[in-house]
């Protein structure tokens, strides 16, 4: 299968593009885009540009979304705040609110953040990093629909409960310490790349629709379901998380319906802390080399080069790829110039190449 290298700055174009071609304003797009192309970029690439096809399809579907949506505060009680996206698509809603929610804290100290009425936003990832960029210890999480199968059962109920926390850098190490995870042994969207793919998948990612092991991600994504990470563990936590995003939400229930209910109902959670508030920020940082730079220096076990802290990885792939591009599957691409025709933004005679020149 080829695949296409495309610069962070392409990418953006193309998918700015797309969603205004959707029907989206230039400013609307541009939250979209940036939540796609900064995922990619971090080396998530399920959650990159592969996903628009997803949002493409949810622009198609009568009702799901509104496409004239606004947020909205319905609660303000300092610092708790309610918002409300109003049914609009969860990647142009939720980045919004995250804003919102980095302005209070820079007031508060602190913002703790309830989004209803929302949609799929991506990856809680992208939000814990936009938050902790501008210095705040951040807890993102969402619920969404149901994909994975509660321990012990054999239908999907539970969402797959993505949540990212992040945690400011030191001086030394300014890179910060977070972590990025849906709670199923694997996200949705690798048994999709391996669909595309025709590959297999590992025995413990998901179950058939008669509740067995499988390794046929087809089957998994057709009438079966994912299972959640660590068994009865992995379930816990996944049922917690979804407890958070949805009942303070009020999105507990609607966004189980899938394509059948008529809006998403998607509810996602925000906290934001500023650590200056506990105490000196220098200290802190301080602290946060400290204690990095004794995790790296523990001994390590055979055949290990180098202790990895949450979070590295992901920035050394921001590095490499701000500098080298993305590499984007021929499936991904694909689906890209099929929306971007059915969009009238390329001809029937046009493929990649002409949008790679957007």
């Amino acid at each position: 299968m080829k695949n296409y290298l495309v610069s962070g700055k392409q990418l953006l174009k193309i998918s700015t593009k797309l969603f205004m071609g959707m029907g989206f304003t230039e400013k609307e797009a541009a939250y979209a885009a940036d939540v796609l192309t900064e995922t990619n970029l971090r080396g998530v690439d399920t959650h990159g540009m592969a996903r628009v096809r997803l949002y493409n399809t949810l622009m198609n579907t009568e009702g799901r979304i509104n496409k004239i949506a606004q947020l909205k505060i319905v609660r303000d009680e300092p610092p708790f705040l309610m918002v409300d996206a109003d049914y609009g698509l969860g990647v142009i809603m939720a980045p919004q609110a995250a804003e919102l929610a980095i302005q209070r804290a820079s007031q508060q100290g602190i913002c703790v953040m309830g989004i209803r009425n929302s949609g799929h936003f991506g990856a809680a990832g992208y939000y814990a990093a936009k938050c902790v960029q501008k210095g705040f210890i951040s807890l993102v999480c969402s619920n969404s629909g149901a994909t994975m199968a509660p321990y012990g059962a054999k239908v999907k109920f539970l969402g797959n409960s993505p949540w990212s926390l992040a945690i400011p850098g030191g001086n030394r190490h300014p890179d910060p310490v977070m972590f990025d995870m849906a709670c199923s042994e694997v996200a949705r969207g690798k048994c999709e790349t391996a669909v595309r793919e025709g590959k297999q998948v590992p025995l413990g990612w998901g179950i058939n629709q008669n509740g067995e092991p499988t390794t046929d991600p087809d089957a998994i994504l057709k009438g079966g379901c994912l299972l959640p990470f660590g068994g009865i563990k992995g379930y816990c936590i996944a049922l917690l998380v979804e407890l958070l995003a949805s009942m303070l939400t009020f999105a507990s229930s609607e966004c189980k319906k899938g394509v059948g209910g008529v809006h998403e109902n998607v509810g996602h959670f925000i906290l934001l802390l500023n650590p200056a508030r506990f105490g000196n920020l220098d200290e802190f940082k301080n602290s946060i080399d400290d204690y990095v730079d004794q995790v790296k220096a523990l001994p390590r076990a055979a055949g290990v080069n180098e202790i990895i802290v949450p979070g590295e990885l992901e920035a050394r792939a921001i590095k490499n790829h701000s500098e080298k591009g993305v590499e984007l599957d021929e499936g991904v691409v694909s689906s890209l110039v099929k929306i971007a025709r059915e969009r009238a933004l390329l001809s029937e005679s046009q493929g990649f190449e002409e949008m790679l020149a957007w």
